[in-house]
């Protein structure tokens, strides 16, 4: 039942990755490691990390952005209200 299951699994992720995902938690949870699809769980795993990292490194970026507009623009002061709150809801962003 492992490589069926496994088999199954893998061309489910080719037909409709959102109900695989479904599959794999269940299997996760119930601690059926060997029937998992590991190749395609690696795969998933890589991308959400790569993800997370590319959304780190924007929300780093907006917030030297705006730390820099607060630091040097002085023609437009009344911007600079919106500028501290965009840069502490990025701060937000990052420790959720």
């Amino acid at each position: 039942m492992t490589t069926t299951t496994a088999m199954k699994l893998k061309e489910l992720y080719e037909v409709d990755d959102s109900l695989w995902l479904e599959e794999t938690i269940k299997l996760l949870k119930n601690k059926k490691f060997q029937e998992l699809d590991l190749d395609n769980l690696i795969e998933e795993l890589e991308s959400l990390a790569k993800r997370d990292k590319l959304a780190m490194a924007s929300l780093l970026e907006q917030i030297i952005r705006h730390l820099l507009l607060l630091e040097y623009w002085d023609s437009e002061y009344e911007r600079s209200y919106r500028q501290q709150a965009e840069v502490v809801s990025f701060r937000i962003f990052i420790i959720i």
